[in-house]
């Protein structure tokens, strides 16, 4: 019996403990939404990643990326991207398949 009286007590004082700091909230403040019909005059987030590969530059990184691999005895498939990621150039060479090489000689 003493246990709970003394239980009760500390969770009472608990409350009324924690009842000033719950009582100071503030209210959060009022977020104005953006006006979305507004168009800017210059694009505010043109940030450019580096510089834009030509179809020439490309075509030339995979003509000598297949000479060093012809000279190595390698078969590959180079694809050149540019900063984005997007597809500019791509060579396979002979005898390369898309995926794994297996081989059925067996």
């Amino acid at each position: 019996m003493k246990f709970r009286s003394l239980t009760i007590l500390m969770l009472a004082a608990g409350l009324l403990g924690a009842a000033p700091a719950l009582a100071q909230r503030q209210a959060a403040p009022q977020v104005v939404p953006p006006d979305l019909s507004a168009v800017p005059d210059k694009r505010p987030f043109n940030i450019p990643f580096g510089t834009l590969i030509t179809m020439e530059r490309a075509q030339g990184l995979i003509q000598t990326a297949v000479a060093e691999a012809t000279k190595r005895g390698w078969a590959l498939n180079v694809v050149v991207v540019d900063p984005n990621g997007d597809l500019v150039a791509f060579g396979r060479m002979e005898r390369r398949t898309a995926g794994l090489d297996f081989d059925l000689s067996a």
